[in-house]
């Protein structure tokens, strides 16, 4: 007597053949299969009923269409000193079909311990000449055209994946998406003094958007519109004060040295009013007071990020009246590292874009 069974398989029906299943993976079905070959009512057992009926073997009924295919994605995060953030980065990109680490020589760990947990990264070390020289430098080196770009201290979740890996499916309309992010201070959200609006752009292709030479608070340069994303970051924004206001200091030396490249000056009122109207924005026009003592901190940080920023202007301007020495940070060494490619001359016999059509 056939017994009817059933198993689960991972796997695309490929064909059935003299009672045999051949697959191959893909998918996940069921199948039924018997223990014999009996499939019909032994003549010698008239009274013995079928193992089965023909009409009860429906393996189609039971495979799912095949998942669709998407165009590939590279990831890339950028890294210093990141030890105890870049873990559950790497955790939430791990759907990507590669990742690329871009570490500024981190002296705490972070390396090693990529390469322990995470031997699939790739990590190439650059020295930091700014925010947008790294991402630029990691764009540079990774092998797919759709890029995503995420902080150490960001996680992609699991609503931002499915939307990704959906605009990816078909032809993006897009070359680039902005991406909203839910900040988090010493583990508590906060949604007022402007990060309500807080969106990044990270989602690109990589022929038709790039960073632009700024130090800092750079935005991505696209040739064309940029289309937008429901899904959002979880952005560890401020996890201690020390790293904080060690943070802001540096984005204060990188702000002043942009404003001081482009030629302008400052004042003793000027410092003062940008640094007032920017606490005053921010904790009252944006709402932050309704962050309680988080908001209070948040608008205070970005005060002081403003009051530096003018004050470091202020100091190379006197110094350089001075005929001193400027300590200013050092600037990207590669001119072609700024170059936009849909801004290139296209090249003889070239489109100038290869195969890649707008969308």
């Amino acid at each position: 007597m056939a017994k009817l069974q059933e198993e689960a398989v991972s796997g695309r029906l490929l064909s059935w053949e003299d009672s045999e299943a051949h697959w191959e993976s893909g998918a996940q079905f069921t199948i039924h299969h018997f223990t014999s070959h009996n499939w019909f009512p032994d003549p010698r057992q008239p009274n013995a009923p079928p193992a089965v009926k023909t009409k009860a073997f429906p393996l189609s009924a039971t495979i799912p269409p095949p998942m669709a295919t998407r165009l590939p994605l590279s990831a890339i995060v950028t890294t210093f000193n990141e030890v105890d953030q870049i873990g559950d980065c790497l955790d939430s990109l791990s759907w990507a079909d590669e990742i690329y680490l871009i570490d500024s020589f981190s002296t705490d760990g972070t390396i090693e311990l990529v390469r322990e947990k995470f031997p699939h990264v790739i990590i190439k070390q650059h020295e930091y000449f700014g925010s947008a020289a790294q991402k630029n430098y990691g764009i540079d080196q990774v092998n797919h055209d759709w890029i995503l770009i995420a902080d150490a201290d960001e996680r992609v979740t699991p609503e931002l994946e499915r939307e990704i890996q959906k605009t990816l499916e078909k032809d993006p309309k897009f070359w680039a998406y902005s991406i909203g992010r839910r900040n988090f201070i010493m583990g508590k959200e906060v949604r007022y003094s402007g990060l309500q609006r807080d969106r990044v752009r990270r989602l690109l292709h990589r022929r038709h958007a790039r960073y632009p030479n700024r130090r800092v608070h750079t935005d991505l340069a696209v040739d064309g519109e940029v289309g937008q994303l429901k899904g959002k970051f979880l952005h560890n924004y401020i996890r201690s004060f020390d790293h904080m206001i060690e943070k802001m200091t540096r984005y204060g030396v990188w702000g002043g040295t942009q404003l001081f490249l482009e030629g302008r000056k400052t004042t003793q009122w000027e410092i003062f009013s940008h640094t007032a109207a920017k606490f005053l924005r921010d904790y009252v026009l944006n709402l932050g007071f309704l962050d309680g003592i988080r908001g209070l901190i948040s608008v205070g940080m970005h005060a002081f990020y403003t009051f530096w920023k003018y004050s470091k202007l202020w100091e190379f301007s006197e110094l350089k009246k001075a005929g001193k020495l400027l300590p200013l940070p050092k600037l990207e060494p590669e001119e072609e590292r700024w170059t936009m490619p849909w801004e290139e001359e296209p090249a003889s016999g070239s489109d100038g874009a290869g195969s890649t059509e707008a969308p």
